[in-house]
């Protein structure tokens, strides 16, 4: 297996990082959104580690209406969902996972992020 897709909602408000609101709502949420994406890896996987060294991130963000993050930001909100897959064993350590530029869909009634990771030498 060189890539795998996953599917997993927006990013709940409270994840993002100019959200202000009390730290333990925050934490509540990215420790939920964190092990979502480990889920969805560990299916997508076969429940088995890939482990790999390196690996970008192809993301696509389709949003219910024309008002969406910017992308920077819409990286940054993913940080937990970036850890959930490290937690899945798609890849060693995320500092090396490396997000491509975003593509956003907006006006779409099923709002999701699609992350589609794959493996490089």
């Amino acid at each position: 297996m060189t890539s795998l897709t996953i599917t997993i909602p927006l990013p709940p408000k409270e994840v993002r990082n100019n959200w202000r609101g009390h730290w333990a709502k925050k934490a509540a949420a990215v420790k939920q959104y964190r092990f979502h994406a480990h889920m969805r890896a560990l299916e997508a996987m076969g429940h088995r580690e890939a482990n790999w060294k390196k690996a970008k991130v192809h993301i696509t963000a389709y949003f219910p209406t024309a008002r969406h993050l910017d992308p920077t930001n819409l990286i940054d909100a993913l940080k937990p969902a970036f850890d959930g897959l490290q937690d899945a064993g798609v890849i060693e350590n995320d500092k090396n996972l490396w997000p491509e530029r975003p593509v956003i869909v907006t006006r779409d009634k099923n709002s999701r992020v699609e992350l589609t990771v794959t493996e490089e030498n």
